[in-house]
């Protein structure tokens, strides 16, 4: 069913790009993966988002079932959600369906799921499939080492655009005098240095 209507693959990279965009709008969006790769897409798409901003309000659920998600959505205020959606049935999404009022969020809701859970919301919940629009992607499925290779051709496209190397990033980043530019937030949490993100120059 997600060939019959076109869902395309994108990178974590510029699907989180796409999300930050809209920020401040109502937006609901689904990413499919295999079941195996979820986590890792969760974690991809929230580094890049908090590589695009430092401070961007983002929650993570892992609702353990449906009528915890829905509390959990009625009461959230954070700019964008990421939802691990893989577990969701036919019946869970039949549910939000039919509490789409409860789930309705002001900022940016992205369900990451499988392809078959994907398939069973386009059958049961007419009305949540609507709000995703033109908003659902698939993330490639790399393996161990093709994340790897994607993560060091994004290292040198870095190096060479600021012509610095990582130990001159690293060390700029602990002195505080990074430039606020999105790519050095990138370049960090490329490196595993995301804690350093809070000492850059604002």
């Amino acid at each position: 069913m997600t060939e019959a209507i076109g869902v395309g693959e994108l990178e974590a990279g510029p699907f989180a790009l796409r999300m930050n965009a809209l920020r401040g709008t109502a937006t609901y969006a689904a990413y499919l993966a295999a079941a195996d790769d979820v986590d890792l897409a969760l974690t991809e798409i929230e580094e890049e988002l908090r590589g695009f901003d430092p401070g961007a309000q983002i929650m993570r659920i892992s609702p353990p079932d449906t009528k915890e998600l829905v509390a959990t959505l009625a009461a959230e205020s954070h700019e964008i959600l990421l939802i691990d959606a893989k577990s969701f049935s036919t019946d869970d999404w039949a549910v939000l369906d039919r509490r789409r009022s409860a789930i309705a969020h002001r900022g940016v809701t992205v369900f990451v799921t499988t392809r078959p859970s994907f398939d069973d919301l386009m059958r049961t919940a007419p009305n949540l499939a609507s709000w995703l629009g033109g908003q659902v992607f698939m993330f490639p499925s790399h393996g161990e080492t093709g994340v790897a290779a994607h993560r060091e051709q994004r290292l040198a496209a870095l190096r060479a655009w600021a012509s610095r190397s990582d130990q001159e990033i690293v060390e700029a980043a602990h002195s505080g005098t990074l430039p606020p530019d999105p790519e050095y937030a990138e370049w960090l949490v490329l490196l595993g240095h995301g804690e350093l993100l809070d000492t850059r120059t604002p």
